[in-house]
């Protein structure tokens, strides 16, 4: 074999060589390009589960606080009762709360009936929270008679063990004929709440 040939051979195993050198230099990058495509979804995924795991933890263990039923309580001293309950698994802090009374869409005026809340109070869960307004017998007459209109309006605005504030509206209408308060609706938004407007 001739000097031309060998070096011709020897230059074509080189270049093979550094072909398969260069082939596995790139799957190593690949490989490594996949590791940290790899790693990054892992702390993806972690820190999503992370997250869902403290919306779960705020949302089970926090209160819910609604109402359990609305009536009319001693005919002679006639009063609407709104049994307030908390729903959650913890307490509900410094609850504020404000009922209303609405005959034929005015609200019963403030001097009627103390409206100012001394302090806030907990609603501890699971237990009855009766609170009630006064409405005069005509109003009451008037109304079970079906010759006014009764609105109850409950707003409440509580927090949680954390410090996170929630809120809670609801409207109850009074059905002469069937005797019972059905709801209107309400919200769960803060939005609309204040402070200043309290009930006992």
């Amino acid at each position: 074999m001739s000097d031309l040939e060998q070096a011709s051979e020897r230059g074509t195993t080189t270049r093979n060589l550094l072909n398969r050198i260069a082939n596995a230099l790139e799957i190593t990058d690949l490989i490594a390009l996949m590791m940290a495509v790899a790693t990054g979804l892992s702390a993806y995924a972690t820190w999503k589960t992370a997250q869902l795991t403290n919306e779960i933890l705020l949302t089970s263990q926090r209160p819910y606080v609604g109402i359990e039923s609305v009536h009319f309580a001693a005919e002679a001293n006639p009063s609407v009762v709104a049994d307030l309950r908390n729903f959650g698994t913890v307490q509900a802090e410094d609850a504020i709360i404000r009922i209303v009374l609405k005959i034929n869409g005015r609200a019963l005026p403030a001097e009627f009936e103390p409206q100012q809340q001394a302090t806030s109070i907990v609603l501890s869960p699971a237990v009855p929270h009766p609170l009630y307004r006064h409405l005069s017998a005509d109003a009451y007459h008037d109304v079970v008679q079906g010759k006014a209109n009764l609105i109850v309006e409950v707003r409440v605005r509580y927090k949680g063990p954390r410090g996170d504030e929630h809120c809670y509206v609801m409207r109850h209408s009074y059905d002469h004929m069937d005797r019972v308060f059905y709801p209107l609706g309400g919200s769960l938004g803060c939005e609309h709440e204040s402070d200043t407007v309290l009930a006992r």
